[in-house]
């Protein structure tokens, strides 16, 4: 019997292997490829190989040395599709031998050999690993480096006159699981959730110091999510000069938020390309802003010449920035404010007969877990029956959501039920999700958490 280990050979073979969707055996015809003899090239492991390791050339010897000593994790067979796909996460339940793997950076290995990338492991939670992006690489810190420089270089993320707030990472969708960091102007609001990342939260800081040089930061700390990855929520942390409040320019008007003990980031930036599109249609309308936080859906509505607006909050610091926010507008049109619940006051307001052209239903989002879904499902189907209540006929009703687990599919259900008992027709005139700077990942639904639609009844 030949034994082969020609590099000619291993050329030959990884190159078939690109081009075959199946998998290919190496004995044939009397003559092994043995895996010692080829240890050099990750392409060749044991009898058969199902695809070749992403960037496995180029690397210098001491390179894969180091990589060959990080922790694998194999998946259960069959359990590779999804993240074949490009799904970038792995449960514990599709892991088959997790026993004594740390907490860190892992190799995620198929049940037949195949290397399937690099990702962040957490052994105590049910999202086991968050694969990372570009296959193999050796230091963590470069890796960082390498993508908040990239995320931040997004031509969609380029300050605009008129505009000095955007979201500079967004977690999976720039390669950087559990990193959020939106910029206003020349501050940065940071939320951490994930156990590597905090582990590494004193390189990042350093890292978006030295690119963008902030007058002052703020870690947002009281993140459920943070329990869930076994990290404290303690106070919030503040670097440089953080004030309470910032005003920064949104959308061509000038916004005041609470920023240091601000709601998530501090101000709401994934709906500014929702409410860019939509706010042309409610010129010369009476809108009603539910749940306004501080008045970004009114805002628009003011510059694009709305008859009036009313923000309804719970939040009474919300609703002093909402009203400072609307007072460039006040000597043209009718601005007013309601502190209330929304449930409490729709159901006055329904028995008192009051109507509106539109009515804009931004709610917090209502499911926080997978058990609580049909909870949160019956909340946003009584929003959205009092919101649809409080439309004129003819009107618009802006219905949104920021559940990720609310599938499009779930919030068009809603409405469809909501119109069939309130006997009303509808036509479908907007469907939007999170504005351009909040990248979605195509294989991951997950990542397509924000919707916004309108509606004529």
């Amino acid at each position: 019997m030949d034994v082969v280990f020609s590099c000619q050979l291993v050329s030959a073979v990884r190159q078939y292997i690109i081009t075959q969707p199946t998998t290919l055996s190496l004995k044939s015809k009397q003559k092994i490829i043995l895996w010692e003899n080829v240890k050099d090239c990750p392409v060749l492991s044991g009898s058969a190989v199902e695809r070749p390791f992403p960037e496995c050339s180029g690397l210098k010897k001491e390179e894969k040395e180091k990589m060959s000593d990080r922790p694998r994790i194999i998946l259960r067979k069959g359990e590779d599709r999804r993240v074949r796909s490009g799904h970038l996460w792995v449960f514990s339940n599709e892991i088959e031998r997790p026993d004594n793997v740390p907490a860190g950076l892992v190799d995620v290995y198929g049940n037949g050999g195949a290397y399937l990338g690099t990702g962040m492991f957490n052994p105590h939670t049910l999202l086991a690993v968050r694969l990372l992006r570009h296959g193999r690489f050796q230091d963590f810190g470069e890796y960082l480096e390498k993508q908040i420089e990239e995320a931040i270089r997004l031509p969609v993320r380029q300050l605009r006159e008129g505009d000095a707030a955007v979201r500079l990472i967004h977690s999976e969708g720039d390669g950087l699981p559990g990193l959020i960091v939106d910029r206003f102007s020349h501050w940065l609001s940071i939320q951490i959730t994930t156990r590597l990342m905090e582990e590494y939260r004193k390189t990042i800081l350093d890292i978006l110091n030295r690119m963008l040089a902030p007058q002052g930061i703020r870690t947002d700390n009281a993140l459920p999510a943070r329990l869930t990855e076994g990290l404290s929520t303690d106070q919030d942390e503040f670097w440089g000069d953080v004030p309470e409040t910032l005003t920064v320019p949104v959308g061509g008007a000038m916004m005041r938020f609470p920023f240091r003990a601000g709601q998530k980031t501090g101000l709401f930036l994934d709906q500014k390309d929702n409410v860019r599109a939509l706010a042309k249609y409610f010129s010369g309308q009476r809108l009603l802003d539910a749940f306004s936080y501080v008045g970004g859906w009114s805002v628009g509505a003011a510059l694009a010449n709305a008859a009036s607006v009313v923000g309804l909050d719970n939040s009474i610091n919300a609703l002093e920035c909402y009203e400072e926010n609307l007072s460039p507008f006040a000597s043209r049109i009718s601005v007013s404010t309601i502190r209330a619940d929304f449930f409490d006051w729709a159901t006055k307001a329904l028995h008192k007969r009051e109507e509106f052209d539109v009515v804009v239903l931004d709610p917090p989002a209502f499911i926080k877990s997978r058990k609580k879904k049909e909870e949160g499902l019956k909340g946003y189907y009584t929003a959205n029956e009092l919101a649809a209540s409080l439309v004129r006929p003819g009107g618009i009703l802006v219905s949104c959501s920021c559940s990720a687990l609310l599938e499009w599919e779930d919030l068009f259900g809603i409405l469809r039920n909501v119109l069939r008992k309130k006997k009303k027709t509808a036509r479908l005139i907007y469907q939007g999700r999170a504005a351009a700077d909040h990248p979605r990942v195509l294989a991951m639904p997950e990542t397509d958490y924000l919707k916004c639609v309108a509606l004529v009844l």
